[in-house]
């Protein structure tokens, strides 16, 4: 899992429309697109494509009923910010 965080961190920005939508599902869980527009304001235009970004680079799956869930964990997410940020001020 580690891996796949070191790629998020690498390849999202961490001021994007795709990692604040990685880190709502990770948060949330498994989601439709008009839940993840509705719930974090992002407009559905900027969700779909951010969306198959996310599954292309294999940071999310599409479920059968459509909806995406992310295959890396919120606490993963959280901690390797806070990291970051601590390293930052030292």
């Amino acid at each position: 899992m580690e891996e796949l965080l070191d790629r998020v961190a690498r390849e999202l920005s961490f001021d994007t429309s795709p990692f604040k939508i990685l880190t709502y599902l990770s948060f949330r869980g498994a989601s439709l697109p008009s839940q993840i527009a509705e719930e974090t304001g992002i407009p559905p235009g900027t969700v779909r494509p951010a969306l198959r970004s996310l599954l292309e680079k294999g940071f999310v799956i599409q479920q059968d009923d459509g909806a995406y869930r992310s295959k890396v964990a919120f606490t993963d997410i959280i901690s390797d910010l806070y990291l970051r940020c601590t390293a930052k001020k030292q």
